[in-house]
Order: structure tokens, then C-alpha cells, then sequence
């Protein structure tokens, strides 16, 4: 099995479940500090980029 870093990891996952990305985003929002929230829309950024651009940014929308 070839080794992936958990932000390719990460990235898989919130394509493959959109929702689970979205819930996870709310609760690092609410719950999270600075440092995790970078992280995480870091990692949605490279999942969802370019669609996010298109559809007006979908991560605001939370």
C-alpha cells in the first residue's frame, strides 16, 4: 500500500462526503481554535477549490 499524508487523506474523504466536510466545518467553527479551523480550510480548499469559487464560496454559506 503506497503512504498518503492525511491532508490527501482528508481531501478524499470530504469529496467522497460532502456533508461530513460541511458538518465538520460548523463544529470546528463553533468548537475549534484558530489553528484547526486553518487546517481544515486548508484541506477543503483542496478539495473543493474550485467549485467553491464558482458556486460563490459554499464555506461562507455556514
Amino acid at each position: 500500500m503506497k503512504d498518503r499524508s492525511h491532508d490527501t487523506a482528508m481531501v478524499e474523504h470530504f469529496r467522497a462526503d460532502p456533508t461530513y466536510a460541511a458538518e465538520l466545518l460548523a463544529e470546528v467553527r463553533r468548537d475549534g481554535n484558530p489553528d484547526e479551523l486553518a487546517i481544515l480550510l486548508r484541506q477543503m480548499d483542496e478539495a473543493f477549490g474550485s467549485d467553491c469559487k464558482r458556486s460563490g464560496s459554499a464555506m461562507s454559506q455556514l
